[in-house]
């Protein structure tokens, strides 16, 4: 721990849980036990799976229930490979969602779970961040939440977990939350049909109107 006494996975469980969706759908693994634990102890209610599909499959239900945006973790790897399926339904669905997945540690070469998870991800037609910067996390993960309600399609984050393990140096306050600077939509003006009039002359000669 750093001088605040907290870990990146500290403050990563507290963007989160400003977000306010209020619900997570979690298959545990060892690189997001720890975010999920202290996600739970921000009062975020667990809902634990036994599949990742599942996890993904469950918040989009969710997400269409309540109105807002899905949340789902799984661990980095394999855990990440499995969402293959439930991914494109969110896309052509557009379900706003966030799944918060581990990534390989970057500091470990040997891990053999380790894999390429972006092109997984951008091949159902998700979006996905490799987030390695320790301090600007809780501010990825509030833009995250604000790409998935802009969007309206799933946000997959990758996060190494040697990196949520490490000290927390970055500022003590969070960011905004997404629900604070997501564009307000204007009224959608009527579309006004303009009908072509045919001239006086020509009325009476097989016009149409």
């Amino acid at each position: 721990m750093g001088a605040s006494g907290l870990h990146v996975f500290d403050m990563m469980a507290r963007a989160v849980a400003q977000e306010g969706t209020g619900t997570c759908f979690a298959l545990l693994g060892d690189a997001n036990m720890n975010f999920a634990t202290r996600l739970s102890e921000a009062g975020t209610r667990m809902v634990y799976v036994r599949h990742e599909h599942c996890a993904v499959a469950a918040a989009m239900a969710y997400a269409r229930k309540s109105g807002e945006v899905g949340l789902a973790t799984v661990t980095c790897g394999p855990g990440v490979t499995q969402l293959m399926t439930a991914l494109p339904a969110a896309v052509r669905a557009r379900i706003p969602m966030v799944v918060l997945a581990g990534e390989a540690p970057i500091s470990k070469g040997w891990y053999n779970q380790a894999i390429d998870q972006a092109p997984f991800v951008t091949a159902t037609g998700a979006s996905y961040h490799a987030l390695h910067w320790p301090d600007r996390l809780p501010m990825a993960i509030r833009d995250a939440f604000l790409e998935a309600r802009m969007t309206r399609r799933p946000v997959v984050l990758g996060v190494p977990f040697d990196l949520q393990h490490g000290a927390w140096t970055g500022p003590a306050a969070l960011p905004a939350p997404s629900t604070a600077i997501l564009p307000e939509v204007g009224p959608i003006p009527p579309i006004l049909r303009m009908w072509r009039v045919p001239p006086i002359w020509s009325r009476g000669r097989g016009a149409s109107w």
